[in-house]
């Protein structure tokens, strides 16, 4: 049996861990789209020239994912604020999210996008370069 604490801390390092591989990730694919768009190489070239738009909305994905990362620790830092100003103001040692206050949603609906931004910017940034790829091999 586990206590609701441990479940509690085990999700806090959990959402913590997935936030820092979102955000690998998302500089990665963005890294890896930008240095195909900019390399002298003969393969990135090619590449470039068949896949550009592609590479460019992947590499805009990646931009779109670290904004919905920086947007839910940003609307998480301000519903912990109000919630510590109203402990403040009512001079109470312990208090309790509301979980229906819009920046609460929005943070929590922040988290789960990222991730499915994620996954399909890189989804697509394979499809797209094993497509070539193969293309090109035959």
């Amino acid at each position: 049996m586990v206590t609701k604490r441990e479940v509690l801390d085990r999700r806090k390092e959990m959402s913590d861990k997935i936030s820092t591989q979102v955000r690998t990730l998302s500089v990665g694919l963005l890294a890896f789209t930008w240095g195909l768009l900019v390399s002298d190489s003969a393969l990135a070239k090619g590449m470039t020239a068949s896949l550009k738009w592609h590479l460019l909305l992947i590499g805009g994905m990646a931009i779109v994912v670290v904004l919905l990362d920086f947007l839910q620790y940003s609307f998480g830092h301000e519903v912990a604020r109000k919630l510590l100003r109203h402990m403040e103001v009512s001079k109470a040692e312990e208090g309790e999210y509301d979980y229906n206050d819009p920046l609460w949603c929005l943070q929590h609906r922040l988290f789960y996008a990222k991730q499915v931004v994620l996954v399909v910017a890189t989804t697509y940034l394979l499809v797209a370069v094993v497509t070539f790829l193969l293309v090109r091999a035959f």
